[in-house]
């Protein structure tokens, strides 16, 4: 077994926190010097990328309510997202590591988007730096906040998350707190040991294929996923594709606290296909008819529920069983895409149920 491998399992061991990705039991020992072209005629759909890279686990702490991983791979290219345009990021020569933090509710065990995330660094020659992280989403992450970071000098490196949480609307009255919450971890860093995680450059035949990598096991951490349509504890009324995405649309008669007596909750929980990521900072709406009018014709707001998961949804003034639902997604995720989600999830169509 390789050394870094070993760190590996050393530190996911210590926290709990398993975090490998489906594949990487037969990754290539070698790492390529730079990242293999991109795959040709990509879909415009979720595709398996040209490569899957291990990464190095810094720690996994919680604090009060909220937990946090920190984690770091090597550079590469990912996309910022602006509207329904893409600007492509390209690891510069300066860039040591793609440095990643996950955050979530240790309660409900749900994954934040939307928290405000920020990272400060120190290394061993007492240099500090800090940087705000982007909101992305991987094939084998899911929904977590990254960047391609220059450290500098090789040794300890000290760091300091500081989340502050959503105020992303609960399904519960409970009152989660938006505080700052400070995590703070300690890793060396050494090239070599980064230049020895594992590395596979995925087959030609199977690269820009319509598909996905599959994600991390992650055990006592969490991965940004939505239940299936199977397990979906709300109705569901049915489901649609989408912009490359799945779209299911759900109602039920008492929601949390958000709707009771005379009222029907309507879900709509979009997520990438395959991997069932959800797909946050979207704008979706919903037109609905009961008893032979129109109902409901509005805007879904975005919801955090322990079982739902993250997803868009809208309380509608009535009991009556509901004739049909048209949800629109108005506005693409506005978040940023690893390699292998950079095409998806743009020219969506209206699901109606």
């Amino acid at each position: 077994m390789r050394r870094s491998r070993r760190a590996f399992l050393a530190a996911t061991g210590a926290s709990g926190l398993a975090a490998t990705a489906g594949c990487l039991g037969f990754l290539e020992t070698e790492r390529a010097t730079r990242e293999p072209p991109l795959p040709e005629n990509r879909p415009d759909a979720a595709y398996v990328p040209s490569h899957v890279e291990g990464m190095e686990m810094a720690g996994m702490q919680t604090r009060g309510r909220y937990g946090c991983a920190l984690s770091y791979t090597f550079p590469h290219r990912f996309w910022l997202v602006r509207g329904s345009d893409t600007d492509r990021v390209n690891v510069r020569g300066e860039d040591d590591v793609h440095l990643m933090a996950s955050v979530w509710d240790a309660e409900s065990r749900l994954v934040l988007p939307e928290a405000n995330v920020t990272i400060e660094h120190t290394g061993p020659e007492s240099e500090t730096s800090s940087l705000t992280p982007w909101q992305m989403l991987s094939q084998q992450m899911g929904v977590h906040h990254g960047d391609n970071v220059e450290l500098g000098p090789e040794g300890n490196y000290d760091v300091t998350v500081s989340v502050v949480p959503p105020t992303t609307r609960r399904s519960s009255a409970e009152s989660a707190s938006t505080d700052r919450v400070e995590f703070d971890f300690s890793f060396t860093f050494d090239r070599a040991t980064l230049d020895d995680l594992p590395f596979e450059d995925i087959p030609a035949d199977r690269e820009g294929s319509e598909g996905a990598v599959d994600p991390m096991d992650m055990q006592s951490a969490t991965l940004s996923q939505a239940p299936s349509a199977e397990e979906f504890p709300i109705s569901v009324r049915g489901t649609g594709e989408t912009g490359g995405a799945e779209l299911v649309v759900a109602t039920t008669g008492e929601f949390g606290d958000l709707a009771g007596d005379g009222e029907t909750y309507v879900a709509a929980s979009l997520r990438t296909p395959h991997n069932r990521f959800v797909l946050p900072s979207a704008a979706l709406s919903a037109t609905v008819d009961a008893g032979g009018e129109r109902v409901f014709d509005g805007d879904l707001t975005p919801t955090l529920d322990g079982d739902a998961g993250y997803h868009y949804g809208a309380v509608v003034p009535t009991g009556e069983d509901l004739e049909s639902v048209t949800v629109s997604v108005d506005t693409p995720p506005q978040v940023s895409r690893h390699e292998g989600y950079e095409t998806a999830f743009f020219e969506f169509s209206d699901v109606s149920v």
